[in-house]
């Protein structure tokens, strides 16, 4: 008996990591990709002699990795937290579209305190940006929603669209990171749907 609970608390702390190597796994997939984008804007902004955009695009990159480095995969953040980084992702965007990237970010204060797996809508957003906004030659407006609907917490991340300019095709890895993210945080109890 000693040995089959030995062998059990084994298999659930092997259970437990495999988990943990999955979180961090799902959450460093997009990172590198919106580090390249940025990094290729500043220096864009840099050829172009725009220095000012450039410095203020570097601070806000800054913020935003500092924010990312300090968040643990294995721990829920509040609500707040997690719109205040997608904020500061915008605003570094918002840099490098101007005017056409417009936001409209809704959080009721009673939700702010509301607990999601870290950087969750981030590749959400990034999609929005990505097939929307980086094609359109006008005004796209991304929308990020919180709001209480039958007791549970619903997130809604949409945009407006392009002008018709045409994105290259997905490979559906941001998608496929949040659904993934959802199901190892909140196994049935969460869930996205996308149209």
């Amino acid at each position: 008996y000693a040995q089959l609970k030995q062998q059990q608390q084994l298999l659930d702390l092997s259970r437990q990591r495999e988990r943990e190597a999955q979180m961090l796994a799902l959450r460093f997939q997009l990172n590198p990709h919106f580090l390249f984008n940025t990094l290729n804007a500043i220096s864009s902004l840099v050829v172009t002699g725009r220095t000012r955009d450039a410095e203020g695009m570097i601070d806000r990159l800054s913020s935003f990795l500092r924010g990312s480095l300090a968040a643990d995969p294995e721990r829920t953040v509040c609500i707040e937290e997690e719109f205040e980084m997608i904020e500061n992702y915008l605003d570094i965007e918002g840099v490098r579209f101007g005017d056409r990237l417009v936001t409209d970010i809704s959080l009721p204060p009673e939700l702010g305190a509301a607990q999601v797996p870290p950087f969750l809508l981030q590749p959400l957003v990034e999609n929005a940006v990505k097939y929307a906004v980086a094609p359109s030659r006008t005004e796209v407006r991304i929308g990020i929603a919180a709001r209480e609907r039958n007791g549970r917490l619903e997130l809604e991340v949409s945009d407006t669209g392009g002008d018709g300019t045409p994105a290259g095709p997905g490979t559906g890895v941001g998608l496929t990171n949040v659904r993934e993210r959802l199901r190892l945080s909140f196994g049935s109890g969460g869930d996205m749907t996308a149209e």
